[in-house]
């Protein structure tokens, strides 16, 4: 009866990019119960092909068949617990002690805590490990690659892949690595598919295969290859291999690749024959594995403590910063004063005169009147008898701007009201309080404009009262009534603030979100779960989970800054107002995933994520209005997913606008379509880079 193998791998090829041919017609057979040894060079493609056996990758062309099946198949069990692997690098959560370590891999290969604990022992004192409190990342990197080890073999799995587990460990602990190997192989019936730099340490194997530039030179016991060579250590038949190869001329290796030809359908026919023999395994829950998965990004989190403390303060000082420097009236601001009618009006103490006589009303020095009721808290008043010497103040940045008083403006402004229709133009001209200000500055032009605006009115409307005129008289014939919505004395902040709070919670949650899978692929810890049975979708959802905590923390935190700290005024319901707050968020946190599966590295990453910032804060409405914008970039502004959210956030918190009105209703349609449009992208993209 011909022997169950383990492993069978028949003409494959892998290459990476367009040209990097990595695997080229590779064969090779892993019998089970086995020691294996695969040597090469780096370079020569055995990451690649362990990768490809434990269902992480898979061949271009080629055929491939893993106890009994073709690894991603269903009911092979590979990925799953069926495989243990230890990638060549650490591949474990930085963050993790050696007791988190053991008890992520147990339970997602279906351990209970128990037997963990009990595998956890042995394993500490077998391989020498640091105290079960040490985290990884403070370990050095010997002790590393032993926890690495241990994590691998804790759910004593059918097939053991090693990629590299002896580099930077002492002779003994190595020597004693290998004959636990042994003894598992002939007690257990465990497969072992071990990869080293140390070719002679694989005497030990029961077979050995040497690879070179993407093929498998040949593959026998250490001693046939020995007698073969009549070689007195493997290097130097692997050295003498090597020529063959570059000679090209090998007749053996010619004749071995027609044989494993012939051999291909017969071994086909096996595996296919006994495949129920060996489908079997510990089936894991996704539940237990999610739970598991919930449990490490909990644990990577809290314990990075920089992110930690990201996460909790920075929102309070960037809303408590916006809401400190924007929206204040300017101060310390100067304005120069021309009053060719009273000077510097003795230095405030003048501050003119309105008399009745009975038959008409007088003024006598109103400019001092003006400029008395206009105090220092608007801007500082500078007094100057040259209107050329106040021009180049205001031209140097030295002033906002200059208000001139002619001779003759108590007198005009009296013939202004009392003899209008026969007033001159010199009269009217006279009676005029000319304003010339820097509108380079133009908020802070604004700001002066409206205050002389409003100080005029209150003015004339005391003169009229002192007069004893209508007081209605001192009105322009237009009248602002009291708004349906909001104030006639807005703040640039209530206009500002809806959409800051949106962009804020996006980016904040990008920001988190960007370097998660990054990290985790990185770092090895994605294709070393996925091995284990943990699909990419069940990463990301706990992923989700998580992070969705931590934006109710930032909705939490902004809402509470801005409507208690602060004293805003929500109109409308502040529960629906919060939960669109954290879709905000949530739109952000998924935009973030997106850009951790397509970006290559961190810095890529973060490039992008801060990339995308510049044109949503500028089209979004937080600046200016989308009415102000073209048509055409009008409606791409109302596409992005903080633009129509923000009008319904301005809706809910100004207008007090039900959730069931179209204004408000709009908001969270889009939040959860761009919701839902960056998960399928991130989804599709997971499935793609499996692939």
């Amino acid at each position: 009866m011909v022997q169950q193998e383990a492993v069978i791998v028949r003409n494959a090829t892998k290459r990476y990019g367009k040209g990097q041919l990595v695997l080229n017609g590779l064969n090779m057979t892993v019998s089970r119960g086995s020691i294996y040894g695969l040597l090469g060079a780096s370079g020569c493609g055995k990451t690649t092909l362990l990768s490809c056996i434990v269902g992480v990758r898979y061949f271009d062309t080629g055929e491939l068949w893993v106890l009994g099946g073709t690894p991603g198949s269903k009911g092979s069990g590979i990925p799953g617990p069926r495989v243990g692997y230890m990638p060549q690098d650490i591949s474990l959560v930085g963050e993790f002690t050696v007791r988190d370590a053991f008890y992520y891999f147990g339970r997602i290969n279906g351990l209970d805590d128990e037997e963990i604990e009990t595998k956890r022992t042995f394993f500490s004192e077998f391989l020498q490990l640091p105290p079960s409190n040490r985290l990884v990342k403070n370990m050095s990197g010997g002790q590393q690659r032993r926890v690495s080890f241990a994590t691998a073999l804790i759910h004593r799995p059918e097939l053991l892949i090693l990629d590299e587990p002896t580099v930077g460990l002492d002779p003994i602990l190595r020597e004693s690595i290998w004959d636990y190997l042994m003894k598992i192989t002939q007690e257990e019936g465990v497969t072992v598919l071990i990869t080293t730099h140390y070719i002679d340490e694989t005497k030990d194997a029961n077979k050995i295969g040497l690879m070179r530039r993407g093929k498998l030179l040949t593959e026998s016991a250490p001693h046939e290859l020995l007698e073969q060579f009549q070689c007195s250590s493997l290097e130097e038949a692997f050295l003498k291999l090597c020529d063959a190869q570059d000679n090209a001329n090998s007749v053996n290796e010619r004749d071995s690749q027609e044989e494993t030809s012939d051999v291909l359908y017969q071994d086909k026919f096996i595996q296919t024959k006994e495949i129920s023999k060996y489908k079997t395994g510990r089936q894991v829950s996704r539940f237990k594995r999610f739970k598991a998965l919930v449990a490490k990004n909990g644990v990577q989190f809290l314990r990075y403590y920089t992110g930690l403390i990201f996460a909790v303060f920075f929102p309070i000082v960037q809303v408590s910063v916006f809401l400190v420097a924007v929206g204040g009236d300017p101060k310390d601001i100067k304005i120069g004063i021309i009053n060719n009618e009273a000077g510097n009006c003795d230095f405030g103490s003048n501050i003119g005169n309105v008399w009745n006589d009975g038959s008409s009303c007088h003024f006598g020095n109103l400019s001092c009147r003006f400029l008395h009721n206009f105090d220092d808290s608007i801007a500082k008043k500078k007094y100057y008898d040259d209107f050329s010497e106040a021009k180049r103040d205001v031209e140097d940045g030295k002033l906002c701007g200059i208000i001139y008083f002619s001779q003759n403006f108590s007198q005009g402004l009296q013939i202004r009201l009392e003899e209008a229709t026969f007033a001159d133009d010199s009269d009217l001209y006279a009676s005029q309080i000319q304003v010339f200000l820097d509108m380079g500055d133009m908020q802070i032009g604004f700001f002066v404009q409206k205050k002389l605006y409003d100080s005029f009115i209150e003015i004339s409307e005391g003169i009229m009262q002192d007069c004893k005129y209508l007081i209605k008289l001192a009105h322009p014939p237009i009248k602002f009534e009291d708004p349906i919505y909001g104030t006639n004395d807005p703040n640039y902040v209530d206009y500002v603030l809806p959409s800051y709070m949106l962009s804020l919670a996006f980016f904040m949650a990008v920001t988190i979100s960007t370097s998660l899978i990054i990290t985790d692929r990185l770092e090895g810890v994605w294709d070393r779960s996925v091995v284990q049975g943990v699909r990419s979708e069940e990463i990301l959802l706990s992923h989700i989970l998580i992070q969705s905590v931590i934006i109710i923390i930032h909705t939490i935190i902004i809402m509470f800054v801005c409507f208690v700290v602060w004293g805003f005024d929500c109109k409308g319901s502040i529960l629906v107002a919060s939960l669109l707050q954290f879709l905000g968020g949530f739109i952000g946190l998924m935009f973030g995933f997106v850009i951790s599966v397509l970006a290559k590295n961190h810095t890529m990453a973060h490039y992008t994520s801060a990339g995308s910032f510049f044109p949503l804060i500028m089209l979004n409405g937080t600046l200016w209005p989308v009415e102000g914008m073209p048509k055409f970039l009008r409606w791409f502004s109302y596409a992005m997913p903080t633009t129509l959210p923000s009008i319904s956030m301005r809706g809910l918190i100004y207008k007090g606008s039900s959730v069931f009105e179209w204004q408000v209703l709009i908001g969270f349609f889009v939040s959860l379509g761009w919701i839902s449009f960056y998960f399928l992208v991130t989804v599709l993209c997971l499935r793609r880079k499996t692939s």
